[in-house]
């Protein structure tokens, strides 16, 4: 699971290299067509026309390309990231907590506390839940990276250490996701 400073850094490498390919896409373009392309605002004609064309065409096929590669969000690589996907910690909504089984009401997913420690959910199937057969991440990795979590079980466990944070479900994620 990536983080969502590795998401932002790996947008920023994968929109500088498309930038760059680009740019040395439309230079070869310049350097083929003889070096007599304008494009701006004072002076315009057909090469300068072809050579902004080919570096809008390469620079978007090199973010396709990249964005396949290093499989990072759309508004992260677009935005250079600047614009970073949600960390799991502010998806993740705070879990009741359980002392004792006799205090469990029946009532949705609740964390069972022993000794000050989680051990276990209740709420999930019949029994009580390991601790260890829930998927878990750490507070900062990103939401997007969540997905394949979520095929085991209906809510990932979002912890910092130690403790739990709290839990995200599964029509949590999907609504976040807009799907």
């Amino acid at each position: 699971m990536r983080t969502v400073k590795e998401l932002r850094l790996a947008g920023l490498f994968a929109y500088l290299a498309a930038l760059v390919l680009g740019l040395l896409f439309s230079y070869l373009l310049h350097s083929l067509l003889g070096g007599g392309g304008r494009l701006g605002w004072e002076s315009f004609n057909f090469t300068g026309l072809l050579e902004g064309l080919g570096f809008l065409f390469f620079f978007t096929f090199a973010l396709y390309v990249a964005k396949k590669a290093v499989r990072v969000p759309c508004t992260t690589l677009l935005t250079a990231g600047l614009l970073w996907p949600t960390p799991a910690r502010r998806l993740a909504r705070p879990l009741p907590r359980v002392e004792a089984l006799e205090a469990y009401e029946g009532r949705g997913v609740a964390l069972l506390v022993h000794e000050g420690r989680p051990v276990g959910l209740l709420g999930l199937s019949d029994h009580i839940l390991p601790l260890e057969e829930v998927p878990s991440v750490e507070a900062e990795v990103a939401v997007s990276e969540l997905s394949p979590l979520f095929l085991r079980q209906p809510l990932v466990l979002v912890v910092k250490g130690e403790e739990v944070v709290g839990a995200i479900s599964r029509e949590a994620f999907f609504r976040h996701l807009g799907a």
